[in-house]
């Protein structure tokens, strides 16, 4: 049963999934020169959203909702109704980011602590890879996935150049391989 509420709520940041697996040492940085524990009721809600699996999962605010647990505070979090959350491809996207972080066993933003990156990884192993899913969710058919998948079964297709030419994959332990078509 889905998780829909109004207005704004209170949250633990270890209660609510995650769907992003680096988060971005100075965004951190940024956000920890102006955050208040005690002013919390002066923070932008966080975007949260329910994607079938009756738990309340972020889709924006990571950054803040990491400098909350740190802080042990709760945040306001109100539910996302955003056409690029609820539309058909929004919940494609957002529900494979949630497969990506399950495989790496990363439920809440407490997991995300030893993937804190600088930004340049950050745009790399984040920023690039959403593009490249949505390259691959967009551009190929399910059968077709599965048949590129198929060719290198013990490695985890998560996406593909603009053009169809190059497919990237990852192993179990996060590193990441490339192959031509």
């Amino acid at each position: 049963m889905a998780m829909f509420f109004s207005g704004i709520q209170w949250a633990a940041p270890a209660d609510l999934g995650i769907s992003q697996l680096y988060l971005n040492k100075s965004k951190l940085i940024d956000i920890e020169k102006w955050f208040d524990s005690k002013r919390m009721t002066l923070c932008q809600p966080i975007s949260v959203y329910d994607f079938g699996d009756g738990r309340l999962t972020l889709t924006d605010g990571h950054s803040r909702a990491f400098i909350a647990h740190q802080h042990k505070t709760k945040i306001p979090i109100v539910y996302d109704t955003d056409d690029i959350v609820t539309n058909e491809l929004g919940q494609q996207l957002y529900k494979n980011d949630i497969a990506w972080c399950r495989r790496f066993n990363l439920q809440t933003v407490a997991d995300l602590e030893p993937r804190i990156v600088g930004s340049s990884e950050y745009q790399y192993l984040w920023v690039e890879r959403c593009d490249r899913a949505y390259n691959l969710l967009t551009k190929t058919k399910e059968c077709e996935r599965l048949q590129i998948e198929r060719q290198h079964t013990d490695l985890f297709l998560y996406g593909a150049n603009a053009e169809l030419t190059m497919f990237y994959f990852e192993n179990q332990q996060g590193q990441l391989f490339e192959f031509s078509r």
